[in-house]
């Protein structure tokens, strides 16, 4: 049985068991891209590694040391640092699905951003410090990205919620006597979905949209992820 300490370090490693051993299926052939996977790791990782190691410095939240195997960089846990590989990892491996299986689905849209605008600016409204960044943030992260944006993006984003609601529901206590990660609620909104803050599904899109920028690195709009 493993121990309370193993937890986040076990779901981490579930998380990516299931994209990383199909990454091998021949129509998706994920592994084919994992060169693609830096500049889209580098262009998330450039705003959320210092965007986490500062909220945790300054214990917007914080991480429960009972579940954690006690390695610690920069203020965050080792389990922490691979959530910044594993949840991208996934999401980028959904993505490709969607257009392997889909790719009509590359058709440009726009009108999912009006929607998650309006939820950022609710949670900034409601919300403390945190909100409001979280807000800054993503709405920046649209502007970079806001051309680029199409079907497949959104779906991959919609489906990537499954796995998150399960696994961040484990994160702050759905299943656990304690959170393995907590929130100070003067930073935040204070809504939840079951135990999870509302503002980590913004959160979560603007670190998709990062790497989904990162993944596509091209020039003009009108060559982004072009499938011949």
């Amino acid at each position: 049985m493993p121990a309370l300490s193993d937890i986040y370090l076990i779901i981490n490693i579930l998380a990516l068991l299931g994209p990383l051993l199909l990454s091998f299926d021949k129509k998706v052939a994920f592994y084919k891209n994992w060169v693609r996977f830096i500049p889209a790791f580098f262009t998330m990782g450039i705003i959320y590694l210092p965007w986490d190691i500062i909220f945790t410095y300054m214990m917007f939240w914080g991480f429960n040391p009972d579940y954690l195997v006690g390695i610690s960089l920069f203020y965050l846990p080792i389990e922490e640092w691979m959530f910044f590989f594993i949840i991208p990892y996934c999401f980028l491996f959904i993505y490709e699905c969607v257009i392997a299986y889909f790719p009509n689905t590359l058709k440009k849209t726009y009108l999912p951003a009006y929607f998650f605008i309006g939820v950022a600016i609710s949670q900034a409204y409601y919300g403390g410090t945190y909100s409001t960044t979280n807000f800054y943030v993503v709405c920046i992260a649209l502007v970079v990205v806001y051309k680029f944006l199409n079907q497949a993006f959104w779906w991959s984003y919609l489906i990537t919620l499954f796995p998150f609601l399960i696994f961040n529901g484990i994160l702050t206590g759905s299943f656990t006597p304690d959170p393995i990660v907590w929130y100070s609620s003067e930073v935040f909104s204070n809504v939840r979905i079951f135990t999870i803050p509302a503002e980590d599904f913004i959160y979560l899109l603007g670190m998709m949209l990062l790497c989904f920028r990162g993944w596509n690195m091209r020039l003009y709009p009108s060559d982004f992820d072009e499938r011949k």
